[in-house]
């Protein structure tokens, strides 16, 4: 009979572990894995009647009841390592060998694992309360960083997403020429979607009357496009090169959104470029119409009609470019890490953010960010409640792989805890004063 073991429990010292690594690179078990440490039982039905039911997380091992083809109950301790998965079962394994139950449970759940490693978090059940939400289910463990706390470091591994970033000198802004005249509406189409269905931001023309003062559109028949232009207006040199402009971003967005997801992840980085690229050739040239504006939208598809007068927003734009930073903060267990972007030295204030572009809720200006590094630095820090969370013991880690890189291209400051000073980041003061 499987010795029973109470869940949440931390196990004897001399539990038996047997060890299976994890294909690389990831911390995946497959099932062609399992079959290297077990003989795969022969048959059509040798696998049928295996119920898996999972019972906690706690201590840093997962607890698996598994119930197999001849009726034996036992409970499977899981716990994941960086590139190993070590397993032990009531039974005891005799011999040191993977037992029948642990092959025909794993056989069960064999998937990814990586989102029950969290080295620092799950050893200590106060830590993982504090920064992780753990939610138990029969069918499934969910383990995420409490919202708070936004993308949180593992040591060995980084943050979510870092992967994609690519990380060097900024290219800087040049100056651009401001020339041409005014008339008729320009929208600034946009949302705030994932990649899936995001829409790469461009400036299309659109059609509309005046109010009687003639300071604003206050209705809109159409939208411009190559297919369907605006007919029966004259354009200014200025809107003729506008109009050029909105149809070459409205090509490269039509080309993104017609790829697959694979595609859309591959093509991302230059298309976005491409779109920056005619973005800042517009800019000066959108500063000499009097009528811009603001469009949401879920999908370019519903850039075919008219605008939708309740999806309108004022749109006013600076030629400043905003300069991205960062802030580190200490609490006492862990560092908090988080972006400023800032005109002139003040920081901007918004709620949310397209791509390539920042909306002041203060000065209400539309800013175009300097580059698509800085822009997708930026957005990726902001898509976790904005902010880094790094453990205290982790922090010389999360420095070599990550910071030291950061504060060589852009400007860290470091709010001290003793004197409340912001001073710039110093990984020797930091070392000295606090790990």
């Amino acid at each position: 009979m499987a010795k029973k073991i109470k869940l949440g429990t931390i196990l004897s010292n001399d539990t038996f572990f047997y060890t299976i690594p994890f294909e690389q690179p990831g911390q995946t078990l497959t099932r062609e894995i399992l079959a290297e440490h077990f003989p795969v039982p022969k048959g059509r039905k040798a696998h049928w009647g295996i119920h898996t039911e999972y019972k906690s997380f706690k201590n840093g091992l997962v607890s698996v009841e598994v119930k197999t083809p001849d009726n034996s109950v036992n409970m499977l301790f899981l716990h994941v390592g960086l590139t190993e998965l070590e397993v032990a079962c009531t039974c005891g394994m005799s011999e040191a060998k993977l037992c029948y139950h642990a092959y025909m449970g794993l056989h069960s759940i064999a998937s990814e694992f990586d989102r029950f490693y969290w080295p620092g978090f799950t050893e200590d059940e106060h830590t993982k309360n504090k920064f992780l939400i753990a939610e138990v289910t029969k069918n499934w463990i969910s383990v995420k960083p409490k919202a708070k706390y936004g993308n949180i470091f593992k040591s060995t591994i980084g943050f979510e997403g870092d992967k994609q970033l690519s990380i060097k000198e900024p290219a800087k802004a040049e100056a651009v020429v401001i020339g041409g005249q005014e008339t008729i509406a320009y929208c600034l189409a946009y949302n705030v979607g994932s990649r899936s269905n995001l829409i790469l931001p461009i400036i299309i023309p659109c059609l509309g009357l005046t109010s009687k003062n003639n300071k604003e559109v206050v209705s809109f028949k159409q939208f411009g496009r190559a297919d369907k232009p605006i007919s029966n207006m004259s354009l200014t040199a200025n809107q003729a090169l506008l109009n050029d402009i909105s149809i070459k971003q409205y090509e490269i967005a039509k080309a993104y959104d017609d790829l697959a997801h694979e595609g859309k992840m591959n093509e991302f980085p230059k298309l976005k470029q491409d779109i920056l690229t005619l973005w800042e050739q517009a800019m000066p040239l959108l500063l000499n119409e009097k009528y811009n504006c603001g469009y949401y939208t879920y999908w370019l598809k519903y850039l075919r009609d008219k605008p939708r007068k309740a999806d309108i927003r004022d749109c006013k734009y600076s030629l400043e470019r905003p300069v991205l930073s960062f802030v580190l903060k200490f609490h006492q267990d862990h560092f908090s890490f988080a972006a400023i972007v800032s005109v002139n030295g003040s920081p901007l204030k918004f709620n949310y953010k397209p791509h390539l572009f920042v909306f002041d809720d203060i000065t209400e200006l539309c800013y175009l960010m300097p580059s698509v590094q800085d822009d997708n630095l930026l957005m990726w820090v902001l898509s976790n409640n904005k902010r880094l969370t790094i453990l205290k013991e982790h922090f010389a880690e999360f420095h070599d792989t990550f910071l030291a890189k950061i504060s060589s291209f852009y400007l860290v400051l470091y709010t001290d805890p003793k004197s409340k000073k912001t001073v710039p980041y110093s990984f020797e003061m930091i070392s000295n004063e606090i790990i």
